[in-house]
């Protein structure tokens, strides 16, 4: 047996593990790596194993991070099946067809931004030698458009790493399956999907290989939620020898979710008492949109707000918006008790879904007070990019930071007092109040990994973690290993072990 490590190894985004077992190469995940743009590219562009060799993959949830390179995967040659749930089916398709189209725009925006540079520079070299020196930004008026304050501009034609033709080529290979059925990936592999709690039909997953007479059971455990809204609680880690684990937040814990939902009010009352001004809030279209909808429903229940309008300004979160009232079997009962009472009328919570880029812009062109939730969660890409453009130097504009913000994101500057920040190519000036709400998270904090990896530590041989920076992974390695882990690894990327 042996376990390849390609991605989420010292961040949280690119999860992509190579799995051989029982006569058969299974990948677990194959997510894009999230970061500043250039990394990005060059991480993302190629994989660094044979796609054609790849006989299965078995897929955790839907978050880009964790699905956003199987079209590259397919287009590379890989003929086997996608393994999910059918939550996870219905929600990949929009998720990745919205992921190929932001690609396409961003490939368009950074040609452009280097045709441009390159006229610039032409431009001020003529200037130079007539003795004058001009700045040329002024002739830029769209805010798409490049300005001085740009650096590191593309030196060769940027490409999208996929298109939507390689989405359509990828749909037909996943393959459905419930919680807790066995199914077969070879005559010595067999996998079953139990319920996670992270998002709608988020899994982890138990392996069973035959090798040499003998059975080895492997578990990973994808990105492992916590009891929450919505969804039912996750169903706790079986007992295993070898043991993957996440550790976004292995050495921090969250507040209590009504805590949060207590600091989101108050930044909905700041929002009313001002009666003017945007409260922004990035979010994950699948998963953060939905959880912060039924926050607000609550609140303006609550509090008896009915006139300040909430917008949802992310074509993909109205689409997962839909699947999630779709798969009701992943509902916990309070869920489904207020998602009967929406549907009779009775909440005082209004939610306008845009679609058209030019119902976006005209929300840039209102005063409010309202509320926009619009995606990109750690607002690297999407339309909140524009949103934070037209407010941020506003100090009628709050910016509710709702999720994990990773290492190079704009959100993680924002989270760290940055005063300044480049949007759409011009640097702006940071007056917004940006306020932190960690517990949104749909990730299980240390304390909750702790409590469903301890019953399991006699029988594990070795335990992986991924999926988390070294602040938050090393030392959950070292408490597990206090708590009788007999062997805690925490891989480098594109490490090989051999079991």
């Amino acid at each position: 047996m042996e376990l390849e490590f390609h991605g989420a190894t010292d961040g949280t985004t690119g999860s992509c593990h190579v799995l051989r077992a029982g006569g058969r190469q299974v990948l677990l995940e194959c997510g894009l790596f999230q970061g500043h743009r250039e990394d990005t590219y060059r991480r993302n562009s190629q994989f660094r194993f044979d796609p054609r060799a790849i006989d299965a993959v078995i897929l955790s949830h839907a978050h880009i991070d964790h699905s956003g390179r199987l079209p590259m995967l397919v287009r590379g040659g890989f003929k086997g099946p996608i393994h999910s749930t059918g939550a996870t089916v219905d929600l990949a398709e929009p998720m990745l067809l919205d992921s190929a189209n932001i690609q396409l725009k961003d490939a368009e925006f950074l040609n452009k931004r280097r045709v441009m540079d390159k006229v610039r520079a032409r431009n001020e070299h003529r200037e130079e030698r007539r003795g004058v020196r001009h700045r040329l930004s002024h002739f830029y008026t769209h805010d798409d458009a490049p300005a001085l304050a740009m650096s590191n501009p593309p030196k060769r034609e940027v490409l999208p790493l996929y298109l939507e033709e390689d989405v359509r080529d990828t749909l037909p290979r996943f393959v459905p399956h419930h919680w807790g059925d066995w199914f077969q990936v070879g005559p010595n592999l067999r996998v079953r999907l139990h319920d996670a709690g992270h998002i709608l039909g988020a899994s982890w997953v138990e392996l069973e290989a035959k090798e040499r007479g003998k059975t080895v059971r492997v578990v990973f455990s994808g990105d492992y939620g916590r009891p929450q809204p919505i969804l039912r609680d996750p169903v706790p880690l079986a007992s295993a020898d070898i043991v993957i684990c996440e550790s976004t937040y292995g050495d921090r814990c969250h507040p209590p979710v009504d805590d949060t939902e207590a600091q989101l009010s108050l930044a909905v009352e700041r929002l009313h008492k001002r009666r003017r001004g945007k409260l922004l809030i990035p979010a994950f279209a699948v998963g953060r949109t939905q959880h912060i909808l039924y926050a607000l429903s609550r609140i303006f229940e609550r509090k008896k707000i009915a006139d300040i309008p909430v917008y949802v300004d992310s074509p993909l979160a109205k689409r997962a918006t839909e699947i999630v009232y779709k798969h009701r079997e992943c509902f916990d009962d309070e869920a489904l008790a207020r998602l009967r009472k929406a549907e009779s009328g009775e909440h005082r919570l209004k939610v306008h879904f845009t679609q058209t880029v030019d119902d976006s812009k005209a929300l840039n062109q209102a005063k409010g007070p309202m509320v926009i939730v619009s995606a990109s969660g750690m607002m690297e890409s999407g339309r909140i990019l524009h949103h934070l453009a037209w407010s941020i130097g506003s100090p009628d504009t709050e910016v509710a930071v709702v999720g994990y913000q990773a290492q190079g994101t704009l959100g993680r500057r924002l989270v760290e007092g940055a005063r300044e920040v480049n949007l759409l190519g011009m640097l702006r000036a940071v007056r917004a109040r940006i306020t932190v709400m960690n517990g949104f998270s749909a990730h299980a904090d240390r304390d909750g990994l702790l409590q469903t990896l301890a019953p399991i530590a006699p029988q594990c041989k070795t335990l992986f973690l991924v999926h988390g920076e070294n602040d938050q992974r090393l030392p959950l390695a070292r408490t597990l290993a206090q708590r009788g882990f007999a062997r805690v690894e925490c891989p480098r990327n594109a490490a090989v072990w051999k079991l």
